[in-house]
């Protein structure tokens, strides 16, 4: 499940990306991010990626080993899916894939977090709102708002697709978890 998460997003991004509809929220972030510091999008990818896990841990979300492997590994693999994905200029095509990366990405976050070796820089965050008792709902809006505020102001690629997505995966993830049979941790209520 976790090697299927670290492809998933390596694929996923890419369609979003290449669909030119509108990034991922935290893609927004990297697109500005990149521009902005004169990166490749794998490295601005990694940069959010460690900075994510520490706001994460500090609220009681868990790093494992997966975690900082599937960043290592996921950063220069969407380089390389991002070489070779094509970039259709007919809107039914676009929306094919927009619709594709979302779904794709939704299922690898969800494989991630069911897998429990570590999960990607954003679930790290959202897991950490949950076990400070956040639903997965509202917990992954912050955690996509937050990026899609931060990179609007960078100037990164924003979308119908943003828009789409954003409202769209924490449902979707909700609901993946379900069927999965997995149910995210809280913190247990102090006594007294």
């Amino acid at each position: 499940m976790l090697v299927a998460s670290w492809t998933g997003v390596a694929v996923g991004v890419p369609l979003l990306l290449s669909g030119q509809l509108g990034v991922a929220p935290y893609d927004v972030f990297n697109t500005g991010l990149s521009e902005t510091i004169g990166s490749s999008f794998g490295t601005a990818f990694a940069i959010t990626a460690f900075s994510l896990y520490l706001i994460g841990r500090l609220l009681g979300g868990q790093i494992g080993w997966g975690s900082v492997l599937g960043t290592i590994i996921i950063g220069p693999l969407l380089n390389v899916v991002l070489g070779v994905m094509p970039e259709p200029n007919a809107l039914v095509a676009r929306v094919a894939l927009m619709v594709l990366g979302i779904g794709v990405l939704a299922l690898a976050v969800s494989f991630g977090i069911v897998a429990d070796f570590g999960v990607g820089p954003g679930e790290v965050f959202m897991l950490g709102l949950i076990r400070r008792g956040v639903g997965v709902v509202p917990a992954r809006w912050i955690t996509d708002g937050l990026p899609l505020g931060l990179g609007i102001i960078l100037g990164g690629a924003v979308g119908v697709g943003t828009v789409i997505f954003g409202v769209a995966l924490g449902p979707l993830i909700k609901l993946a978890l379900a069927r999965l049979g997995y149910s995210p941790r809280t913190l247990a209520p102090s006594p007294g």
